[in-house]
């Protein structure tokens, strides 16, 4: 299995097939500024495909995209705004692949009403080779076949505050470690309204208590490359 982490996004190559991961997206999240106060318009959607055009100028197309869940916002409904946004992102992804499967977030309560209108997959669990594709938030009994090497994750955000002597920023990452036998990749929120939580002040929320200090951290870069700062536990 070929691991490349690809910006935001997770680059997996088996067999001569290639899948693009991507982590929470919460399309939608515009409009419940909007009705907050806030006019944001659809600047942040049109950023994100910007932010697509550049990993796709990188990697060519690929066979599949795995959408890892709260690919829209509003968990009460679909708002006007995600049936617009999330038809109008399945179209331009699949310009650059043959499928798109979804993995349910607890944000895409609704989603199937939308994803059925391009007969996209909407999935509780989503096996590939030997990988186990989920949102975060549950688990499931497929992910603990035997076969199963790899589980990939989104949900809890995973950010990473880097201080030095003047000032503290924080930065999207990628935390990567292992859990009962298997290799586990979390993956950032692929959404930029925040940079999402730091691990050693938050509880990601995920179903699974993994030992997250002994986690490597990968902070994801402006320019798609991402740097491997080591164990969690080492990171001052």
């Amino acid at each position: 299995m070929k691991i490349k982490y690809v910006g935001k996004c997770l680059l997996l190559e088996e067999e001569g097939e290639g899948v693009l991961v991507v982590g929470d997206l919460h399309l939608g999240y515009e409009e419940s500024l909007n009705v907050s106060g806030v006019s944001f318009s659809e600047k942040m959607f049109n950023e994100m495909i910007v932010y697509f055009d550049s990993v796709f100028e990188k990697i060519g197309k690929v066979d599949k995209i795995v959408l890892l869940g709260d690919v829209k916002h509003d968990f009460s409904g679909n708002t006007k705004q995600e049936w617009n946004s999330v038809l109008k992102l399945f179209d331009y992804l699949l310009l650059h692949c043959k499928k798109i499967i979804v993995t349910k977030g607890n944000h895409d309560n609704y989603l199937k009403a939308i994803a059925g209108k391009r007969s996209i997959e909407v999935l509780d669990c989503y096996i590939w080779q030997n990988v186990a594709f989920v949102h975060g938030n549950k688990e499931y009994s497929e992910m603990t076949d035997k076969n199963v090497e790899y589980w990939v994750i989104g949900h809890g955000h995973p950010a990473i505050k880097i201080r030095d002597e003047v000032k503290v920023e924080k930065y999207k990452c990628f935390l990567e470690g292992k859990f009962g036998g298997r290799k586990i990749i979390i993956l950032p929120s692929f959404v930029e309204f925040n940079e999402g939580s730091d691990v050693r002040e938050y509880d990601l929320g995920l179903a699974w208590k993994f030992d997250l200090k002994k986690f490597s951290v990968l902070v994801v870069r402006e320019d798609l490359n991402v740097l491997n700062f080591g164990k969690l536990k080492n990171i001052r």
